[in-house]
């Protein structure tokens, strides 16, 4: 039977009070620090008989989920269901809910379909909710995570928008000829205030981490063929390649046309699959890291197709990444965000950067855990001149990086 470490015990019983009390808990540990099996071990000390575990699908047929849920071995059954299947669990069967991840029902204003699925199956049940980053682009995202609760501090606001009247500052932009209203800005005080009682919150310091990551950015010089591409959109609105066209329809594919230029591919209008225009990223990481066992997560379809014609023995299981040290591991950076384990990696790539501060946070800490005490290190490989390092200030601040911050950063490349 595995035994939780202190910290985690620690957890355990002020969870079970706080479950106890309002019948919701949220876990805000940081990845690494066990937070699925510190709320498995909560679910036991409430005496549930039934739990439900919802979470992504990767995390639950290739994460330790279900293994974590066997070395406890608690006295409760469980069923594990992943986000897109959550209609197909019987409701009236569970005493409790776990939710892994819970910042994926965090979209507002607007809650995406699967919050009302969610929120159905758990009508009159405690929740526990799990997430490293709750609210990692806006504390917007917490009123539609706590809204599938039927114990939700925020219950007597009915919907997002009563409830942005009294939490956030709504402000207008001009999107067009109309006038579109912004709900990011938060009030995070005001907020709190509702809701720090629910929180227990765990950093890797809390947990004892020796090795926390570490960042470094390296640049590499883009070729000619980039550079033209690049001016040509800037400057004429579209670029040609091999005789196809690309003219980016709207801002927001322009921005993505631009990133997928600095990773050395170009989806071409009418085109199935992105072009390979420049695999100067792809050899500067296979030289300067050549020996290394090392883990790379790219953004672009095509750069997978690069990468993997560059690196022969390459795997996207990390299962076999683990057992093998002579192989690469190559994954698309959505997918392998969350769930994932890729620590016994000497070196962590990140060969491109999604506009996605959430991407940022849970790909970052995919190298770490306890029991690592070699230096943890998350290489960023931008294109010099390319707009991947505003990219990379932007998520950082925990903003998703969309055309209107692009603009207001005043740059043209």
């Amino acid at each position: 039977m595995v035994k939780l470490r202190k910290y985690q015990k620690d957890v355990v019983k002020e969870g079970l009070s706080c479950l106890q009390n309002n019948k919701i808990v949220c876990l805000s540990m940081e990845v690494r620090t066990g937070k699925t099996l510190t709320s498995l071990s909560i679910a036991d000390a409430y005496g549930a008989e039934s739990v439900l575990f919802i979470s992504k699908k990767k995390a639950i047929t290739e994460g330790s989920i279900q293994g974590d849920y066997s070395d406890l071995n608690p006295s409760y059954k469980i069923e594990f269901i992943n986000y897109a299947s959550v209609h197909k669990a019987v409701g009236g069967s569970y005493d409790l809910v776990i939710i892994d991840e819970s910042h994926s029902l965090g979209a507002f204003p607007i809650k995406s379909k699967r919050v009302d699925r969610v929120k159905k199956i758990c009508k009159g049940l405690p929740i526990i909710f799990l997430s490293g980053t709750f609210t990692p682009e806006s504390y917007s995202q917490i009123y539609h995570q706590l809204y599938v609760s039927s114990f939700s501090p925020f219950a007597k606001f009915a919907n997002f928008y009563k409830w942005s009247r009294v939490f956030v500052d709504v402000y207008q932009i001009r999107i067009g000829s109309r006038m579109a209203n912004k709900y990011e800005k938060a009030r995070k005080s005001l907020i709190d205030n509702w809701i720090d009682k629910l929180f227990i919150k765990v950093s890797q310091q809390d947990a004892g981490f020796s090795e926390l990551i570490q960042e470094e950015i390296i640049y590499v010089d883009m070729d000619q063929t980039q550079k033209e591409l690049i001016k040509s959109i800037n400057d004429r609105g579209f670029c040609a390649h091999n005789g196809e066209l690309c003219i980016p329809a709207n801002p927001a594919i322009k921005l993505s046309k631009l990133a997928q230029i600095a990773g050395g591919t170009l989806l071409m209008d009418d085109a199935e699959k992105g072009t390979v225009i420049s695999k100067a990223k792809g050899d500067y990481v296979y030289h300067h890291f050549k020996g290394q066992k090392i883990a790379i997560l790219y953004n672009y379809k095509a750069e997978g197709d690069l990468l993997r014609g560059i690196f022969e023995n390459h795997t996207d299981d990390e299962n076999v990444f683990r057992d093998d040290d002579s192989s690469t591991f190559i994954a698309q950076i959505r997918s392998a965000r969350e769930g994932v384990d890729l620590s016994t990696a000497d070196s962590l790539i990140m060969y491109s950067i999604d506009f996605s501060a959430t991407s940022y946070f849970q790909g970052r800490a995919r190298i770490q855990s306890h029991s690592r005490t070699k230096k943890a290190v998350m290489y960023w490989i931008f294109s010099r001149g390319s707009i991947e390092q505003y990219v990379y200030q932007a998520v950082t601040a925990k903003k998703n990086f969309t055309n209107s911050y692009y603009k207001s950063l005043k740059i043209r490349n």
